[in-house]
Formats: structure tokens, C-alpha cells, sequence
């Protein structure tokens, strides 16, 4: 038997990887957070944690299995295990991601050092050191600026100042741990998903994104749309994406992320680019628009099977994801949906306290919307909002006795 040692830091249902290496002769070693540990437990090797993210006993559990198994290849599909996944991979002299790769694409000050100067516009930015750093920049590049972690995802921390009271109400809180300041850039944001199999672009599509990727701050939900390929941004999008993936170090076989303006003076500006799958229902609506499933093919990859891939047929399709309020669930709809909803995921329960949104790609319910032209999901998605509002239920937390 061989294996693969996996970060699984998603629930089985999203990614059940024994489903997909059945046959191969590769079995997965799992290492995943507590709460999705019942998804696995019907596999050999399964070990769960408490508080993943910065939880080091997965660091130590994970060498100790890859040596006692001799794994052939590490997956990590999620942004918390990038960088563990690489040092890994650098210690067992394992294919696939290195550090300074992973470093490049988590680090948002070393992926723009990366690109500076580069065929692909970026904002000013610099490392926000201190208080000093920020009021000098802004004395140099004036207001609005962005002030965000460099190495969080869905906009967790993230912080635009748009005047001196924000930024002393920023600095007087500031994000523990380090982040960076950039100039703002006003536009549509678009993001660019595929996958890099044997260090080509196997597969690429431009989204546009419905509402912001700070709406889950005001409780508001968000969503993305494929663009047409007769959309005038479509092919800037693409080349633009192409263009940063030339210029970092990405590995031979991994799916992209990338975030991207067009600006109101029509100028194609970089955000960031992640090497994973995008968050949310991204990847759902990527296998039913197009009928690739990145996780699998990506794996398939670092596994040195063969792609599955084919010839994809497009089917215009959205995905939204609505984030929680401030309240107690009392009940969250399952069942009954409008006939245009191709895909649910539910994150909450009945009883369940929340606090709103925490960040861009975390939801309490999530859909995939289909219609028969992009125009038309687009009308779908209100009707399913609509459809949600009507039948969710919350009560405040105060009559529940307190958090649960």
C-alpha cells in the first residue's frame, strides 16, 4: 500500500478523498480539525485536534506519520496548512510545494516583492513595522489605504482607513501579528480560479464578484459569477492571472486563487493570489459550470495519477454564501429550495450562537444557483436570498441563558 499524508481541514462530504483515490492503491492519512473528525472515522488513519490552525502537536503527529508510513506526496487544499504542508515536504525532501514557494503566495509582502516592477500592476504597499511606517506612508500616498494581515485569508483583519480617526482607532487596536499597508484601489473585484498540473495552466476561469469581500461585515452575502469568454475582461483576466503565475514561484501541480480590480480608469490591478482552491462555494460552482472538481484533479496531480479532466462544457452557474447574524439559529432552512439551486452547504444548527460574519469565505448556508444565461443566475441568486430570509429564523441571545 502506499500513502498520502493530507491536511484535511474540510469536511468529508466536500472532500472525500478516499472516495476519490478508491483503486489507485494510495491510501490517505488523515489529519483534520475535531469538528470534522465523525466525517473520516470510517478510515484506517484518522487523527483530529483542537484549534488546528495554531495547534503544533499537527505539525509533530504529521512527521511522525509520514516517516512511520514512508508517504509519497502531501496534500493541503486549505490556507492554514500551506506553509506546514511545505516545511514538511522540505524536511522528508517530499515532491511538491517548498517553503519559499508557500511563503510567496501566503505572505502578501514577499508575493508583491515578488511582483513588483512586473507586467502585472500592484499597489504601493510596504510592511506595516509600526505606527511610524503607517503615518509615513500615508503621508507619501495620502488616504484611503488598505491595512490587512499578510498572511490571512478571506479578509480576516482586514482594514480600510480612510482618515485619520480610523487610523487612530486602528493603531490604538491593531491586528496581533504583522500585517502590511497599501494604497486602496477603488473597482470592480474580480477573482481568476484553476489548476496547474506539471507546471502548466491546465485550466482557467475569470469570476466577477457579486457584492464585496468585506459584505460579511455588515452580515450581507456574497457571491461570484463566471464571465462569459465574450466578456471584455475575460482575456485581461486571464493574461493577467498567467502573467503573476509566471512571475512567483509556483510549484509544478497546485490550484490558484487569484484576486484582481479592474479600476474605473480601466487599469487591471493585482490583490493576491493564493495556491489553493478559493472559498466559499467556488469550488462547487467550478465543478458544476464546468464539471471539474480542483480538489480531485489537484490531488490526482501531487498523487501522479492521471487527470480526469476532459473537455469542459460550460453551464452558467453562481455561488453565494450568506454569513450568520448576531443572534441564536433557530432555525435553518433545509429542503424546498427554488428549483434553480444546484448545490447546498449548511455550516449551522438549530440553537447555535453566532456573533455575524468572522470572514469572507466562511458561511452559515451556501448555494450554488444555475440559470441559462449569467444574467439569469444573477436574478436566481435574489430569489434564493429572498427564499432564505423569508424562512430562516433567529431569536436574540439574550433569552437563550447565554453563549453555547
Amino acid at each position: 500500500m502506499r500513502y498520502v499524508l493530507v491536511f484535511a481541514k474540510t469536511p468529508h462530504a466536500k472532500t472525500p478523498y478516499d472516495r476519490w483515490l478508491a483503486g489507485s492503491g494510495i491510501e490517505p492519512i488523515i489529519l483534520t480539525t475535531t469538528e470534522f473528525a465523525a466525517g473520516y472515522a470510517h478510515l484506517p488513519h484518522v487523527h483530529a485536534f483542537d484549534d488546528y490552525d495554531t495547534n503544533q502537536l499537527v505539525e509533530k503527529t504529521a512527521l511522525g506519520l509520514a516517516r512511520a508510513h514512508a508517504v509519497e506526496a502531501v496534500f493541503a487544499r486549505a490556507e492554514a496548512d500551506v506553509v506546514r504542508a511545505a516545511q514538511l515536504r522540505d524536511l522528508l525532501d517530499l515532491p511538491g510545494q517548498r517553503t519559499p514557494s508557500a511563503l510567496a503566495f501566503r505572505d502578501k509582502v514577499v508575493m508583491k516583492d515578488h511582483l513588483a516592477g512586473g507586467a502585472v500592476e500592484i499597489p504601493a504597499y510596504r510592511l506595516l513595522d509600526s505606527a511610524y511606517t503607517a503615518v509615513e506612508f500615508i503621508a507619501e500616498h495620502g488616504y484611503p489605504v488598505v491595512i490587512k494581515p499578510v498572511s490571512e485569508s478571506g479578509s480576516l483583519g482586514a482594514n480600510i482607513i480612510r482618515d485619520e480617526t480610523e487610523l487612530n482607532a486602528y493603531l490604538a487596536r491593531p491586528w496581533r501579528g504583522t500585517s502590511q499597508i497599501e494604497t486602496f484601489v477603488p473597482g470592480q473585484m474580480y477573482h481568476v480560479d484553476g489548476l496547474v498540473v506539471n507546471g502548466e495552466v491546465v485550466f482557467v476561469h475569470p469570476f466577477r464578484y457579486l457584492n464585496d469581500c468585506l459584505s460579511f461585515r455588515a452580515d450581507a452575502w456574497m457571491g461570484s459569477l463566471p464571465l462569459a469568454p465574450q466578456d471584455p475582461a475575460y482575456d485581461r483576466l486571464v493574461k493577467a492571472a498567467k502573467t503573476v503565475l509566471a512571475e512567483l514561484p509556483t510549484p509544478a501541480h497546485t490550484a490558484f486563487h487569484a484576486e484582481l480590480w479592474i479600476t474605473p480608469d480601466d487599469r487591471v490591478v493585482f490583490c493576491e493570489v493564493a495556491s489553493r482552491t478559493g472559498g466559499g462555494m467556488v469550488s462547487a460552482v467550478v465543478r458544476h459550470a464546468f464539471g471539474i472538481d480542483l480538489d480531485k484533479e489537484w490531488l490526482y496531480a501531487e498523487c501522479g495519477l492521471p487527470a480526469t479532466l476532459g473537455t469542459p462544457a460550460y453551464q452558467p452557474a453562481g455561488g453565494m454564501w450568506i454569513p450568520p447574524t448576531t443572534g441564536v439559529l433557530e432555525h435553518l432552512p433545509s429542503g424546498g429550495e427554488p428549483d434553480c439551486v444546484r448545490e447546498v452547504s449548511l455550516s449551522g444548527k438549530a440553537g447555535q450562537e453566532f456573533h455575524g460574519g468572522v470572514k469572507s469565505g466562511l458561511y452559515l448556508a451556501g448555494y450554488v444557483v444555475a440559470g441559462d444565461t449569467e444574467d439569469e443566475v444573477a436574478v436566481n441568486m435574489d430569489k434564493v436570498l429572498a427564499w432564505f430570509s423569508e424562512h430562516v429564523r433567529w431569536r436574540p441571545a439574550e433569552s437563550a441563558g447565554g453563549t453555547l
